[in-house]
């Protein structure tokens, strides 16, 4: 079993970032959604030199002469982002650099025992970390950014593709030949617990008041966005997954799962009201998902559940209610920043 094995949707979640930033024309690159903000740009370019300095500084752990630009360690941060955009100055530069930055890392993943990804490496920097945990943070790291170029571009007036229904994937998992001795389930989407407590970190530094807020007329407000967040997850994870049909967690009313977005402060604002209740709200959800994941086995994770699109595993779910997760609290840390305030590190 290959490393690669692991991580089959990664590609599937390139190729929207790739599909995104082909929507771009060259002068949308300079767009922020704030003056302090990153433009659309400055994001796609920081995907590719964080993968690369994970690459060379983070598996490798090679000395910065030998991969960052002469005198990198003074410049001012004003000076990294224009070398990065001298680097990459347009759409199809930075889609060149996309693949360029990941294809090393896909080789390398090809190449590995599924075993060795408990390995620890020594980066240039000092710290130390499995090659595991390294490729789920590059994993979570390209689900962010991507999600944080999604609401840019509905700003600039274009309409991202879906990261629902994908078709094309939603049925194959390689999970058919693995045993449940070399494989946990629970490592298949690792790291929930850091995740959802992001999640409230963020959630808790709200007030009452920034619920009303949305980026742009049309745009789901913060109450919607947090709402969604976690209706979906007890959809995805108790209700399909688990299929349990007895009575949600919290307040949350069944149907609410297939609430638009943008309406669902409508429909489930009233339950929860205020900050307080949303994180009443999420603390249920994320117990039941725990739950939930704890009593998954290999067997479960290649069975399949219709859906309007098409056939879905139970590996794609799982990694898609984790991916769905991110993409909403990028998208929940951008309208922060807006704000004025500041998430949490992840």
């Amino acid at each position: 079993m290959k490393a690669i094995d692991l991580f089959p949707y990664w590609s599937d979640n390139r190729a929207l970032l790739a599909e995104a930033t082909a929507a771009l024309g060259d002068g949308d690159l300079d767009f922020r959604p704030a003056p302090a903000l990153r433009s659309v740009g400055d994001v796609l370019r920081h995907i590719i030199t964080t993968k690369e300095h994970w690459w060379h500084g983070g598996i490798h752990g090679k000395p910065y002469a030998d991969w960052r630009a002469v005198g990198w360690e003074r410049f001012t941060d004003a000076e990294r982002e224009e070398s990065r955009r001298r680097r990459f100055t347009t759409v199809p530069s930075i889609l060149e650099g996309l693949e360029i930055a990941h294809a090393p890392l896909e080789g390398f993943l090809k190449d590995l025992d599924a075993a060795d990804l408990c390995e620890k490496r020594q980066a240039t920097w000092g710290q130390q970390n499995t090659l595991r945990w390294i490729v789920w943070h590059l994993v979570e790291h390209d689900q962010h950014h991507r999600a944080q170029i999604f609401a840019r571009l509905r700003m600039l007036g274009h309409t991202p593709p879906p990261i629902w229904p994908r078709p094309r994937v939603m049925g194959h998992t390689p999970a058919g030949c693995w045993r449940d001795e070399v494989v946990d389930p629970k490592d298949i989407v690792p790291f929930w617990k850091p995740l959802h407590a992001s999640l409230r970190d963020a959630v808790s530094a709200l007030s009452d008041a920034d619920l009303t807020f949305s980026p742009a007329p049309g745009q789901p407000t913060v109450h919607d966005l947090v709402l969604h967040l976690f209706i979906q997850e007890d959809f995805l994870i108790r209700q399909v997954l688990a299929g349990e049909t007895g009575r949600p967690p919290g307040k949350i009313q069944g149907g609410w799962g297939r609430v638009n977005g943008s309406q669902l402060s409508a429909h489930a604002g009233p339950a929860f009201p205020t900050v307080a209740a949303l994180l009443e709200g999420m603390d249920a959800v994320h117990a039941a998902t725990r739950q939930a994941i704890d009593r998954m086995t290999v067997a479960d994770l290649v069975r399949t559940y219709p859906s309007p699109a098409g056939p879905e595993a139970v590996h794609h779910i799982m990694w898609y209610a984790r991916e769905h997760a991110v993409h909403h609290r990028a998208q929940l840390f951008l309208r922060m920043r807006m704000l004025g305030r500041t998430p949490p590190e992840v």
